[in-house]
C-alpha cells in the first residue's frame, strides 16, 4: 500500500512556498492532506457493515456469468448482498448489477478481470448499488490505444458507492454520467494509462460525485470531467454545443493522494461548465496537478510536493487555469470563471522552478483573497454551488447548498530535521 503523503514529507530537502500571485511566502504550517483512513480492498469492514452485509448470496463459479446469476438469485430471494470468494473471475461480457445490491469481495484475493480488450466489467443497473473489497483489472496497464476496457460504469443511476477497491489497467476505471450520483472512497486506482483516455474517475453530463480519501497513481488523468455536450454539433456548426435540459456537472475531490504522471492529474475539459471543489489533496512527483479549462469552483488547502517531469519540453505547474478548446474545436459558453484559489502549499527542492498558479484567459480568479486584476469581469449569475456530504449508513449521498467557502481546513505543523532518502538529516537544512 502506498505510504500516506504526510508520512514521507521529509524525504528530500524542501523550500516551502504558498500559491500567492507573483510571490513566494514562507510558512511553518501546511494543510492536513491525503486520505483520512486506510485505503484499498484489504481493509477490514466495520462491525456495522458486517451486520449489514451478513448472509449474502455466494457466487458459484469464476466467470462474469456466475456473478450475474448470483445477482439475479439475490434479487429473487430479497437478499441485498452478493459475495465473491477469493479467486480469478474472468468476464467476457458486462454484468449489470440490480439496484439495491452490494457486491462484496474477499479483498485483493477477489480479482475480476477483463477477458478481451473491449470488455466492460460492471454497470450499475439501478439505484443504491455498492462495490466493495474487490480488485478489478482491465486489459492493459500500458498506454496502448487498443485497450477499451471499463471497470464500473454508472449512467443516470443514483447513490452508487465504490469503496475499498483496487482498479487498474482500464481505459475508464470508473465513469459517472447522465445525472448520476455517487461516491468513490478509500480506493487504490492506478495504472490506467491508455493514450487519449486513461481515466481513474470520469465525471460528465450532470453527474454529482464525491471522490474522497483515495490513492491515485500512474493514471493519464486521475479525474477528468465534462458537461453534457452534443458531440455531433461541430459537423453542423463548427463548435460544440451543450445539450439542453441537462443539469451542470458537479464534483468534489477531497483528501486524496496523487502521484506520477505527465498530464494534469485533475482536470475540467472545455465544456465542463459546472462546478468543482479540489481540497485537502496531496499531489506528489508529477508534472501538473490541477488543470481547469472551464467551470467555477474552489481549489483550497492542497499540497503540491516535489513536482517533476521526464519531458524536457514541459514545464512544471501546480495549478493552471485557462480557457481552451476541445481538440482544437471551440465549445459554446466555455470559460473558467469565479474560481477561488487559497491556502495551497508548494514544497519543492531548492532551485527547481515550478509555476504555482499559471493563469491564461479566465474571469474573476481570486488567489488567497485577492482578485487578479487582468481577470476582472462581470460576475455570472449562478446558483449556489452544491455541497456533497459523505454517504450515510443507508448509502445515500448528501446534497446540500454550499453556504460559504471561506472556512479553512485544519492545518498540520511540520517540524524537525529534514531527512534524505536514507532517513539521515540533510546537512545545512532546517526543519520546516
Amino acid at each position: 500500500m502506498k505510504r500516506s503523503f504526510l508520512s514521507v514529507i521529509g524525504v528530500v530537502a524542501l523550500a516551502v512556498v504558498v500559491c500567492v500571485a507573483g510571490q513566494q511566502e514562507s510558512r511553518a504550517e501546511i494543510p492536513a492532506v491525503g486520505p483520512r483512513g486506510p485505503v484499498g480492498p484489504d481493509v477490514q469492514m466495520a462491525e456495522g457493515e458486517n451486520r449489514q452485509l451478513a448472509k449474502p448470496i455466494t457466487v458459484e463459479g469464476r466467470t462474469g456469468e456466475a456473478v450475474k446469476a448470483a445477482c439475479e438469485h439475490a434479487i429473487k430471494e430479497g437478499i441485498s448482498a452478493v459475495f465473491l470468494p477469493a479467486g480469478q473471475y474472468v468476464f467476457d461480457a458486462e454484468v449489470e448489477v440490480p439496484g439495491g445490491l452490494a457486491l462484496l469481495g474477499e479483498g485483493s484475493k477477489t480479482v475480476c478481470r477483463a477477458k478481451e480488450l473491449n470488455t466492460h466489467l460492471f454497470r450499475a443497473g439501478g439505484d443504491l448499488v455498492r462495490f466493495t473489497r474487490l480488485k478489478l483489472q482491465g486489459a492493459n496497464t500500458s498506454p496502448s490505444t487498443e485497450n477499451d476496457t471499463y471497470g464500473i460504469s454508472v449512467s443516470g443511476k443514483q447513490n452508487t458507492r465504490i469503496d475499498h477497491c483496487e482498479l487498474l489497467g482500464f481505459s475508464y476505471a470508473t465513469s459517472f454520467g447522465s445525472e448520476a450520483t455517487g461516491q468513490v472512497d478509500h480506493c487504490s486506482i492506478h495504472h490506467n494509462l491508455r493514450n487519449g483516455l486513461g481515466y481513474g474517475v470520469a465525471i460528465y453530463s450532470g453527474a454529482y460525485v464525491l471522490v474522497t480519501d483515495n490513492e491515485f497513481s500512474q493514471n493519464r488523468h486521475s479525474l477528468a470531467s465534462n458537461g453534457a455536450l452534443d458531440w455531433s454539433s461541430p459537423k453542423r456548426l463548427g463548435k460544440y454545443l451543450h445539450k439542453p435540459g441537462v443539469r451542470k456537472t458537479h464534483w468534489e475531490f477531497i483528501h486524496n493522494d496523487l502521484s506520477p504522471h505527465e498530464l494534469c492529474a485533475v482536470d475540467t475539459h472545455p465544456g465542463m461548465d459546472g462546478t468543482f471543489v479540489v481540497e485537502g489533496n496531496g499531489f506528489e512527483n508529477l508534472r501538473h496537478g490541477v488543470g481547469i479549462r472551464d467551470g467555477s469552483g474552489l481549489i483550497r488547502g492542497n499540497v503540491f510536493r516535489n513536482l517533476r517531469t521526464v519531458s524536457n519540453f514541459r514545464s512544471l505547474v501546480a495549478i493552471s487555469i485557462a480557457y481552451g478548446t476541445h481538440n482544437n474545436v471551440p465549445v459554446g459558453g466555455c470559460m473558467p470563471h469565479d474560481i477561488q484559489v487559497e491556502g495551497n502549499v508548494l514544497l519543492m527542492p531548492e532551485g527547481v522552478k515550478c509555476d504555482k498558479c499559471s493563469l491564461g484567459k479566465a474571469e474573476n480568479i481570486l488567489i488567497d483573497g485577492k482578485l487578479i486584476a487582468e481577470t476582472k469581469a462581470p460576475h455570472r449569475a449562478q446558483s449556489p454551488m452544491p455541497l456533497l456530504l459523505p454517504m450515510d449508513a443507508e448509502g445515500r449521498l448528501g446534497i446540500s447548498k454550499r453556504k460559504s467557502v471561506s472556512k479553512p481546513r485544519a492545518k498540520t505543523k511540520v517540524a524537525g530535521a529534514i531527512l534524505n532518502e536514507s532517513g539521515k538529516p540533510v546537512e545545512g537544512a532546517d526543519g520546516i
